[in-house]
């Protein structure tokens, strides 16, 4: 009887954010995709090093990569590191990624879009409300969704489509999500967009990147010829 209520399944708890969880949390997706038998892994990366990594796990698999990326010519300012340039950048990591058989994806995130300026004088907008909500399981459930929304409205994926979604919190991956995807005019309807499945996170989500190495783990030096 008790078979028929469900099943039990485990996510794996980080006990730090950031970039040094990005291979385990790709082997739990990569695992949980198999088990599920989908066939489309979506990595949300900025610049293009996490994409890598996965295009190299994935090869000689039946899993597709999609990669999710910023709009281009972005950077985010004022990080500790410097001004970060994101949207893949580098020519030669966008030619990799396609020599692997990844489909790229450059756009403008659906919750960060026309109200941005906005929000840089301290308007809240529906995303705001949207994101910061998403945020409190993990900065990477966030990116999650909308690099599932973006993915869709690239006519990547279709909607009702079940897809494994990976992302971080700022650079790397630490969170992975199994979600029905829809395209996002139609994101908050309602039982359109799901997240059916959360395959791993940091336990605490918050974190002051990268000021805190306590909560932030990872290795910024891989990512100085994106600063400026």
């Amino acid at each position: 009887m008790s078979g028929t209520l469900g099943e039990s399944k485990s996510t794996f708890y980080f006990k730090v954010c950031g970039q040094i969880n990005t291979e385990k949390t790709l082997k739990l997706a990569i695992q949980r995709a198999r088990e599920l038998g989908i066939n489309r892994l979506i990595v949300a990366s900025e610049t293009g090093l996490s994409a890598l990594v996965a295009a190299e796990m994935l090869r000689r698999s039946r899993i597709d990569l999609i990669v999710v990326t910023s709009a281009a010519n972005t950077k985010i300012e004022n990080t500790a590191i410097g001004d970060l340039k994101i949207g893949i950048p580098d020519k030669k990591i966008w030619n990799k990624l396609e020599k692997f058989g990844a489909r790229i994806v450059r756009a403008t995130d659906p919750l960060y879009n026309v109200g941005a300026a906005l929000e840089h004088h301290g308007v809240p907008t529906l995303a705001t409300m949207v994101r910061l909500s998403l945020k409190i399981v993990s900065s990477g459930t966030a990116v999650c969704v909308t690099a599932a929304l973006m993915a869709t409205d690239n006519g990547l994926l279709k909607e009702g489509d079940e897809v494994v979604a990976v992302a971080g919190s700022w650079l790397g991956l630490d969170t992975a999500l199994v979600v029905r995807a829809v395209n996002s005019v139609n994101f908050l309807k309602p039982g359109a967009f799901q997240i059916k499945e959360i395959i791993c996170k940091p336990r605490n989500p918050a974190h002051s990147w990268p000021v805190n190495q306590k909560d932030w783990v990872g290795n910024l030096k891989l990512y100085k010829d994106f600063t400026e």
